[in-house]
C-alpha cells in the first residue's frame, strides 16, 4: 500500500498545493511552523477521517477562507483509489471513495491504513489513560471497522444515560428508574462488545511488541490489560450497586470508557520505574507493532507517518526504526536530514509550500 498523490485547496497554511510521492521514502524538511506537520496531517484524515490535533474539522479551513478540499490517491495490492475530502465551515464534511459520497464516517476505514509517530504519542506511557485508551481506539478501527461502529454507539448510550443521571439529581426523584434500565441495558451489551474487541486486540498487540522492544533494546516489554467486567451480567451488577455514587458525581463512572492497559519493562511498570529512553522504546515498539499487526491481518503494510520523530529518539533508537522502514512507505518531517534517511524524495517546505528538492 502506498499514497501516490495528494492535492490540498485551503487547507491550513496551504493555499493550493498537489504533490506526488516516492513509493517509499518521503521527507518534508523545514524550520518549524512552515506546514510540514499540516501536510502529514492531511494524509492522516484520509485514514481516520479526523485530525490527530484537533476535534473541530473548521480549523483546517485555511484562515479567511470559508471551506479547504483535499484529494489523493493511493495503490493497495489491488487497484488504485482516489479519496476526497471537502469541509465547509458549520457543515457536515463530505468524504468520497473512488467517487461516491459515504454517509457514515465508518466506511472509510480500514481502506487507507497509516501509523502515526508523533512527539505528543511519547506521553503514551506517561500520561494518564485517556491517551491509551485512544490509541487503542485509533488502532483497532483500523483494524475492525465494526470496533468504530460499536465505540460510536456506546458513546451515545453514555450520553444519554449521563444527561438521565442529571435529570434524576435535579427531580430528587427515582420515577425514571425503568428508563435507566433501558440505558444500562444497552451500555452492558454495547460495553461487553468493546472489552471482547480490546481484550483480543491487546493480546495480539503484545506478542508483536515485547519482539519488537527486544530487538531495539534487549529487554523484556509485557503489556496487561485486563476488561473491568467478565461479563454483562457483571457490568449491570456494579450499575446498580454503583448508581448512587453515580448521582453524586453526575456521570456514568463504570465501563470501557474508563479503562486503562498498563506496561511493563523488565517486569516493572514503566509508567513509574522506566527512565525516559526506556519510555520512549516502549512507544516504538507499540507502534511498530500496531503497524506489524494491519500487516497480519491485510497483507499489506501501512503507510508511515513520522512527525519529527528521529529528534526525539537516540541514537541506537533512529538506526533500529530505520532498519525498518526501508521497504515501506514512509513520510518524515524534519527540520535537518538525518544520515539515516537516504534514497527517495526530498520537499523543502516553507510559508505554505512545498518544493521538490
Amino acid at each position: 500500500m502506498y499514497i501516490k498523490s495528494l492535492t490540498l485547496k485551503n487547507f491550513r497554511n496551504y493555499e493550493e498545493q498537489s504533490l506526488t510521492f516516492d513509493e517509499k521514502t518521503n521527507v518534508f524538511q523545514g524550520n518549524n511552523a512552515q506546514g510540514k506537520t499540516n501536510l502529514l496531517e492531511a494524509l492522516y484524515l484520509f485514514s481516520m477521517g479526523k485530525s490527530f490535533r484537533t476535534n473541530q474539522d473548521a480549523d483546517l479551513i485555511r484562515f479567511g477562507e470559508s471551506y479547504t478540499k483535499a484529494s489523493l490517491t493511493f495503490c493497495d495490492r489491488n487497484r488504485k483509489h482516489t479519496l476526497e475530502i471537502i469541509i465547509l465551515r458549520d457543515k457536515k464534511k463530505q468524504i468520497k471513495i473512488n467517487g461516491l459520497t459515504i454517509s457514515r464516517l465508518g466506511e472509510l476505514m480500514g481502506h487507507l491504513n497509516v501509523v502515526l509517530f508523533y512527539p505528543e504519542e511519547l506521553g503514551l506511557v506517561k500520561e494518564g489513560p485517556h491517551v491509551r485508551r485512544r490509541f487503542m481506539d485509533v488502532a483497532l478501527s483500523q483494524l475492525r471497522p465494526g470496533y468504530y461502529h460499536t465505540l460510536g454507539q456506546y458513546h451515545r448510550v453514555v450520553d444519554q444515560r449521563n444527561k438521565l443521571i442529571k435529570r434524576i439529581r435535579m427531580a430528587g426523584s427515582a420515577d425514571l428508574s425503568d428508563t435507566m434500565f433501558v440505558w444500562n441495558e444497552q451500555l452492558a451489551a454495547l460495553g461487553m462488545e468493546l472489552m471482547h474487541y480490546r481484550e483480543e486486540f491487546m493480546g495480539r498487540l503484545g506478542v508483536l511488541a515485547a519482539k519488537a522492544h527486544f530487538e531495539a533494546s534487549g529487554e523484556k516489554l509485557t503489556l496487561v490489560y485486563k476488561p473491568r467486567f467478565e461479563s454483562k451480567e457483571a457490568f449491570l451488577e456494579k450499575l446498580e450497586s454503583g448508581f448512587e455514587r453515580e448521582l453524586e458525581q453526575g456521570y456514568t463512572l463504570h465501563g470501557p470508557h474508563r479503562e486503562d492497559f498498563e506496561i511493563f519493562i523488565n517486569d516493572k511498570e514503566a509508567k513509574t520505574f522506566g527512565s525516559q529512553g526506556q519510555q520512549r522504546s516502549a512507544v516504538l515498539s507499540l507502534k511498530l507493532a500496531q503497524a506489524d499487526l494491519l500487516f497480519e491481518e491485510y497483507g499489506e503494510y501501512p503507510v508511515l507517518l513520522l512527525d519529527d520523530i528521529m529528534s526525539e529518539l537516540d541514537q541506537n533508537r533512529r538506526s533500529y526504526l530505520a532498519g525498518r522502514i526501508p521497504d515501506k512507505q514512509v513520510f518524515i518531517t524534519c527540520t535537518e536530514l538525518d544520515a539515516l534517511l537516504h534514497g527517495g524524495k526530498i520537499f523543502n517546505v516553507s510559508s505554505g509550500k512545498a518544493v521538490l528538492q
